[in-house]
């Protein structure tokens, strides 16, 4: 079952180690600054039913076989573990009312179908997983409001929305050692200075994405670029990668945006920069209304380069709008997983259980990203629990030890060795369809129609820039 505070919306179901994680195992036995006074996990030694001496636990195409040291009627447990009833309980920080509150419904929503799916099959090795949701509105003081109301009672959280919000809860993340999956790609993520191992990122981060967009675009014929990004880390860890792969390709920067696009502010100057640059291409990092925004008034203004952005930046409901067509002509994005309708096997299981769990509803490209989400929990969970460790500490070691095939749906990812070797480095890149998205019945298809699509067609499959490939990944590619 699922909990939803704080925020009312209605749908057709009702209200809806690697080196850093050593580096936080060594800092937790010494102790985390704060963390006697913060930490509420209150770990115990649980006794259960007998098993084999070696433990099996498959999630969904992975299997992961443990042979534990300790007896196996032992098992130690912690904050969010309901041992009578076999529960976990796992915290989503969702924006479910705020800036990217299209894209996070649905990402909310595909975990909540996944873990609805595996509790009814049985759960994780015979134990529920209910789900805690707050809704943040991607505003900090929220962020931290509602993870101070819910941290007590969760075993990690499986969504933190954004990297800004997500940076400024990361001092309690970390003092209650709470294993987190955050809805933001900042590069520093994968490195153990910044996050002290509790962030379990997924995906290539803004930076790598950025570099694939860039050679994307001058294999495109592009020569000069204009840049045009929100501040802070989603902006400027993009803005980074892109400057990095000017220099990397010999390429011209025109019109120098990096954090000029200020959400809720006049966008007069960047739009008049982009239009009068020259620019054969336009690296955008913002959001999907404020990117239309700037598409639609650069084209008014003469502008008749295309625009790039990732996956933060798209909705395909743009299609639906007056700039549709422009998206149409001109807009490419770059994607960290496969889009609603590609055939692969995972993406091929999440689209069979959305369409029974949400039969009217219409298609979204980020289903895959919040099943994904919810998929690498379970393998940490399997793992947490083949350790006999399903602690908050347990759970951080776990997130140590998995590897995760999705099935196609995106890249595979370990997190073993140094940032260099485990950091994922590979995108797609999608082009918006416009006539097939119409054909197929545009804003009134359904989940359970036969070839409903987004319309976002494969332009390139996942690969990996030369840019990207060369790059000495030793820290974040921008420096909060």
């Amino acid at each position: 079952m699922v909990r939803w505070e704080a925020a009312t919306r209605t749908s057709e179901k009702g209200a809806h180690m690697r080196i850093h994680k050593s580096m936080l195992a060594m800092t937790l036995a010494l102790g985390l600054v704060g963390a006697a006074c913060s930490s509420t996990s209150e770990d115990t030694t649980t006794t259960t039913p007998s098993q084999d001496d070696v433990t099996t636990t498959t999630v969904e195409n992975m299997e992961t076989t443990t042979t534990t040291e300790a007896p196996e009627d032992e098992l130690k447990t912690g904050r969010g573990v309901d041992v009578a009833s076999k529960t976990i309980k796992i915290g989503l920080l969702s924006d479910l009312t705020g800036l990217f509150s299209p894209l996070v419904i649905d990402v909310t929503d595909a975990q909540q179908v996944y873990w609805d799916k595996v509790n009814a099959e049985g759960g994780v090795d015979g134990w529920t997983v209910e789900l805690v949701v707050e809704d943040t509105n991607y505003n900090v003081e929220q962020h931290l409001e509602k993870y101070e109301k819910i941290k007590d009672e969760v075993l990690a959280l499986s969504l933190s929305t954004g990297s800004p919000t997500t940076v400024a809860a990361l001092p309690q993340y970390v003092a209650d050692s709470m294993l987190t999956i955050p809805l933001g790609w900042y590069s520093g993520w994968a490195i153990p200075a910044f996050d002290s191992g509790v962030v379990f990122e997924q995906n290539a981060n803004y930076c790598f994405d950025t570099m694939n967009m860039v050679e994307f675009a001058m294999e495109q014929g592009g020569q000069k670029f204009a840049l045009a990004t929100f501040p802070g880390d989603y902006g400027q860890d993009t803005s980074a990668g892109a400057k990095h792969a000017f220099d990397y390709y010999d390429l011209e920067l025109v019109y120098d945006g990096e954090a000029a696009v200020i959400p809720g502010q006049d966008l007069t100057d960047v739009i008049q920069g982009i239009a009068s640059s020259g620019a054969d291409w336009t690296i955008l990092a913002a959001s999907p209304g404020t990117a239309a925004e700037i598409m639609g008034g650069a084209a008014q203004g003469g502008y008749t380069g295309k625009f790039i952005g990732n996956n933060a930046t798209y909705n395909f409901a743009l299609l639906d709008s007056p700039v549709g067509p422009l998206v149409d002509a001109s807009f490419y994005q770059s994607a960290f997983n496969v889009g609603w309708g590609q055939d692969l096997p995972g993406n091929n299981e999440m689209m069979a259980a959305m369409a029974e769990a949400y039969p009217d509803r219409r298609p979204s490209d980020v289903f895959i990203l919040g099943w994904n989400q919810a998929l690498a929990m379970h393998q940490v969970i399997a793992q947490a629990l083949a350790n006999k460790d399903i602690t908050p500490e347990g759970m951080v070691a776990a997130s140590t030890e998995v590897s995760i095939d999705f099935g196609g749906s995106q890249p595979a990812q370990s997190w073993a060795g140094t940032p260099n070797d485990y950091v994922v480095r590979a995108t797609a890149i999608y082009n918006p369809d416009l006539a097939l998205y119409t054909a197929a019945g545009g804003a009134g298809q359904t989940l359970s129609q036969e070839g409903a699509t987004t319309g976002s067609v494969l332009e390139r499959d996942f690969f990996i820039s030369e840019a990207a490939k060369d790059y000495d990944f030793t820290a974040p590619c921008w420096e909060m």
